[in-house]
């Protein structure tokens, strides 16, 4: 856009001097052709600036429309992160509570060293040659039926 000078203050245009029958000089004459092209440069330079204006005043609203749209997206958008900040703050919570409970087990739970003593005496008493109590009557029920059998013969 071509700049705009300021107009500089219309000078009167100055009047022709006529010679005059009675007067050695006549009364001026003013000069309506440079004064009517001074009007018609001002008429235009007007108009260009309220066109200017024009333009300036609809790139403003556009503008705002653009920002107040912007403004409602991002307000949107931070309330959905605030939730979701939110949710992710509760599901922390969760998983330190639950860490927690699991360390609390941690602790009770056998050490590496007393499941090792454990398996010590385990293999030492070896378990597996163990007889239930089913089986004991059963092996006793067995002895007295062969006692029997050898006494009758």
């Amino acid at each position: 856009m071509a700049q705009l000078q300021a107009p500089s203050q219309p000078q009167a245009p100055q009047p022709k001097q006529h010679a005059g029958l009675f007067h050695r000089n006549a009364p001026a004459q003013p000069d309506f052709k440079a004064l009517t092209e001074d009007i018609s440069n001002l008429s235009r330079r007007l108009r260009l600036l309220e066109e200017s204006f024009t333009n300036i005043r609809r790139t403003l609203q556009v503008t705002e429309q653009n920002m107040l749209g912007k403004n409602k997206v991002f307000a949107t958008d931070i309330r959905t992160l605030t939730s979701d900040i939110g949710d992710l703050k509760t599901k922390i919570a969760e998983i330190k509570e639950k860490i927690f409970d699991l360390v609390k087990e941690l602790k009770e739970t056998a050490k590496r060293d007393e499941v090792k003593v454990l398996e010590k005496y385990i293999n030492f008493w070896n378990p597996v040659k163990f007889v239930t109590q089913n089986e004991v009557e059963a092996i006793v029920k067995e002895m007295i039926q062969k006692e029997k059998i050898t006494k009758k013969k």
